[in-house]
């Protein structure tokens, strides 16, 4: 069995010169007709979730990103010779489009948490004031008007970081969740050589809007951009 952390067409055996992997074993390559996949020999088909484990297999990721950018594959992934090469070969054309997609950039993860609940919690006068029949439908109402309100706040407010930092991003997958705190919930995909101006332009989003909570991490290997399953 294999362990699997990556696929490349770029990377090269010197990059994981003297890197260890899961259970301290060394990585290698696995050529797959020009598609190297970055692999340990691994004894089991299950891997124990463990800050050792989680941190071998972010090491070895760190290393072939520092020269290259991969298709990272998920904590735990392990597959056989033939089934790894079957992979490769049944998506070939996807795989190599997908290279070519994240070819030198980086994933950078924003995070925005508003609170909403002031203008959830305001009373409504008129519903108070009413019979109970008609008091349901003005609550009900109420909540309509007040979930559409949400909805439109949160999606400005995710084309507005979106604007904000569009010169600076490759690609995007944004997630718009106006109905919890953690409202927005975006991966870009940087350039390498953009990722101090796309730092600044956040700064500057923070500084716009101090109503906000920014949470904000990378550079990563571009896990969002990289859906691979063998």
């Amino acid at each position: 069995m294999l362990y699997l952390y990556c696929l490349s067409d770029e990377a090269t055996a010197r990059v994981l010169d003297g890197a260890a992997g899961i259970g301290g074993v060394a990585p290698h390559l696995f050529d797959c007709a020009g598609i190297c996949a970055v692999v340990s020999e691994f004894a089991s088909a299950t891997v124990a979730v463990t800050r050792e484990n989680v941190l071998a297999h972010e090491r070895v990721l760190s290393r072939v990103l520092a020269a290259t950018t991969p298709l990272p594959f998920r904590f735990g992934t392990v597959a056989g010779e033939e089934r790894l090469e079957n992979f490769v070969s049944t998506h070939r054309a996807s795989l190599l489009s997908a290279l070519a997609r994240v070819r030198g950039a980086v994933e950078m993860s924003v995070k925005i948490i508003w609170d909403e609940e002031p203008e959830r919690a305001a009373p409504d006068s008129e519903a108070q004031e009413a019979g109970a029949g008609t008091r349901f439908l003005l609550t009900k109402r109420r909540e309509l008007l007040g979930a559409e309100r949400l909805q439109e706040r949160a999606e400005n407010l995710s084309a507005w970081l979106a604007h904000m930092l569009e010169e600076n991003v490759k690609d995007s997958l944004v997630e718009v969740r106006p109905a919890a705190s953690l409202v927005v919930s975006a991966s870009h995909l940087v350039a390498r050589e953009a990722v101090e101006s796309y730092r600044a332009r956040l700064e500057a989003a923070r500084r716009e809007r101090p109503d906000l909570r920014f949470l904000t991490s990378g550079p990563w290997p571009p896990y969002s951009f990289s859906n691979l399953f063998p």
